[in-house]
């Protein structure tokens, strides 16, 4: 089945309160398939029974990376909160990969391997973390592990989308954050980014967006007033 354009973005609510989350959500409602929460730890579950009220499926981003034992623990409660998606770190080996996909094994969640955050430059990627080799070939390595271990699909930078979707299984999900319309700020935290159309042609299938929509959502409510 064809997925809407709205089916395939992924709104980040990386606000601290629900106070400022309840508007955004209000505003966003049949307007995205999925709300990708991590900053509003504090608020579990309660965000999370907010965004399902709207009819939107949740994410919760906490990026799961301990021993497998651990991770699978970690995945089985992420199962239990009735979560669409989930995160672990491929870094943590095959092994632990294995687990999360065991504890997942007949429910609906879908779990991601995080590869390398937008967050690493190559020179960073090289000299500070110590890693050698260009930043892609290790995306790919990491992803390609994540999916012989049964995880739903991967999250990269869409500057590794064309070459994920190339080598991988066309029902591994390619998920990519640091997506900047043209016309939207660049943060500074973030060093792989493109626009939507390139990583949509790349071969992304979800396309995860924060700061530009919240941008836009806080000025809509401003001119109202």
């Amino acid at each position: 089945m064809k997925m809407e354009a709205k089916d395939r973005l992924i709104f980040a609510l990386d606000v601290l309160d629900l106070e400022k989350a309840t508007p955004l959500l209000d505003q966003l409602e049949g307007k995205v398939g999925l709300v990708k929460v991590n900053s509003l730890a504090a608020a579990f579950p309660v965000i999370v029974g907010m965004i399902q009220d709207r009819g939107i499926e949740v994410w919760r981003d906490w990026k799961h990376h301990d021993i497998p034992g651990t991770v699978a623990s970690f995945i089985t409660a992420d199962v239990e909160a009735g979560l669409a998606m989930t995160t672990i770190h491929t870094l943590g080996g095959s092994k632990m990969l294995e687990y999360a996909a065991g504890a997942a094994k007949g429910s609906n969640l879908k779990i991601l391997g995080i590869t390398i955050l937008t967050s690493h430059n190559q020179e960073g990627f090289n000299k500070e973390i110590g890693i050698p080799g260009p930043i892609q070939d290790k995306v790919l390595h990491l992803a390609m592990m994540a999916e012989e271990a049964g995880l739903a699909g991967v999250v990269a930078s869409a500057k590794e989308a064309k070459v994920l979707r190339e080598k991988l299984r066309s029902t591994t999900l390619v998920v990519t954050p640091g997506i900047k319309p043209t016309w939207a700020a660049k943060r500074e935290d973030q060093a792989r980014i493109t626009t939507p159309y390139q990583a949509i042609v790349d071969g992304a299938n979800y396309l995860v967006v924060g700061s530009a929509i919240q941008r836009v959502k806080i000025q809509a409510r401003q001119q109202i007033r």
